[in-house]
């Protein structure tokens, strides 16, 4: 693997030269004394919970990278396996928080796997979260609901969480070389964590900065025609309307906008990255033109690291990656760095390696995290032109 930056501490620097001739059993025994022996042929077994049908990147980037570290020998000697659970029992609807309970208790309980990677959506996230908890497994998922690692020390974000999604689309909405908006609509999903929480990030960084609010809605899942909420939205006449939501909701709802004669800007969330997905929904994608979203990665990025990762994704899939398999390729790379950096499979090891890396680059770069178990890392902001979707810039944090 390259870019090993998760820093070692200076305990296990001095551990590693101790033992250097003396394998990785000899490194568990000076690290961690009372850690398990990890047998010579042992397997390190990771659980992943991955909707069958939607953001499917995300288990894909994870697999590019458990492919690379096994190719480059495993993580402590030992070959990664991927045990994989669906939590989307209707290919047609949403994944449920029932499903991904069931695929967490079952990986733990049954499989003991050592980690979970997932779930995407924050509603399924935070129900999860306390599982992994309580069993002590380190749960990387690929939301990016703010309160997700309120379920405990073993939890983590990997992609740009809401607040600073929020914060920064609001201030792109309102700069005046941007799009100088003073008015704004917000739509959620009715019942979705990830589309509350990120709305009303964006509502609160957008008043504080002197812009108006001029109406909240929503929609249920499955609205094909939004007729009630559109017409509302259009009579107040916002700037833009922020409507961070999923396919096929929402390329439905902006087509249907337009029909009625709304010219607002329409700006999105992390979940429109979806990308082949949610540009599958509409004949004509050009009626999306103009839109921005955010997301953590860009295919654009001409950092090594990243590119490494695109090529990679590219042989394994044969089609450039998006910002969720971004997510699901970082979560296995930091993962693995963090037992490395343990040196074994204590758990609470493994967490504390977890939460004191810093400098990591991968498909996206991360300063550190914070006291929330939030990444510190870039934005990159994206548009669609000509029914595709482009880069447009990068916002640091």
């Amino acid at each position: 693997m390259n870019a090993r930056t998760f820093l070692l501490t200076p305990l296990v620097l001095f551990a590693l030269l101790v033992v250097s001739l003396s394998g990785c059993e000899r490194v568990n025994q000076v690290i961690q004394p009372d850690a398990p022996t990890i047998p010579t042929e042992a397997t390190l077994k990771i659980g992943v919970i991955q909707p069958s049908n939607t953001f499917t990147g995300f288990s894909q980037g994870a697999e590019t990278a458990r492919a690379q570290i096994n190719e480059k020998g495993g993580v402590l000697g030992m070959q990664v396996v991927f045990i994989s659970r669906n939590n989307q029992p209707v290919a047609s609807e949403p994944p449920t928080p029932e499903a991904s309970i069931s695929a967490a208790q079952e990986l733990i309980d049954t499989e003991n796997v050592f980690a979970l990677l997932g779930p995407i959506y924050s509603t399924n996230a935070v129900e999860v979260g306390p599982i992994a908890q309580q069993a002590q497994r380190l749960m990387l998922p690929g939301s990016s609901g703010a309160n997700v690692p309120a379920a405990g020390d073993h939890v983590f974000l990997i992609t740009v969480p809401n607040p600073f999604q929020g914060k920064v689309m609001a201030s792109f909405a309102m700069n005046p070389d941007e799009l100088g908006a003073k008015t704004a609509a917000t739509i959620i999903e009715d019942g979705d964590v990830y589309t509350t929480d990120l709305v009303q990030a964006f509502e609160d960084a957008f008043q504080k900065i002197g812009g108006k609010i001029v109406y909240s809605g929503a929609y249920p899942v499955g609205d094909a025609t939004f007729t009630t909420l559109l017409t509302e939205i259009h009579e107040t006449a916002p700037d833009v309307i922020f409507c961070p939501g999923f396919q096929p909701e929402v390329p439905l709802l902006i087509n249907a906008a337009r029909q009625l004669g709304i010219t607002a800007t329409f700006l999105g969330g992390s979940a429109w990255d979806d990308r082949e997905r949610f540009l599958s929904i509409l004949d004509d994608n050009t009626v999306l033109d103009g839109s921005y979203y955010p997301t953590n990665f860009s295919v654009a990025t001409q950092d090594a690291d990243v590119q490494e990762f695109v090529q990679a994704y590219n042989g394994l899939f044969g089609s450039p990656p998006d910002g969720i398999a971004a997510s699901g390729y970082d979560a296995m790379r930091l993962l693995a760095l963090a037992i490395e950096t343990a040196g074994s499979l204590d758990h609470k090891a493994v967490r504390d390696a977890f939460a004191g890396g810093s400098g990591y680059k991968g498909a996206t770069t991360i300063s550190h995290y914070d006291e929330n178990r939030h990444p510190v890392k870039s934005l990159a902001i994206q548009t669609i032109q000509n029914g595709q979707v482009e880069h447009y810039k990068v916002v640091e944090p």
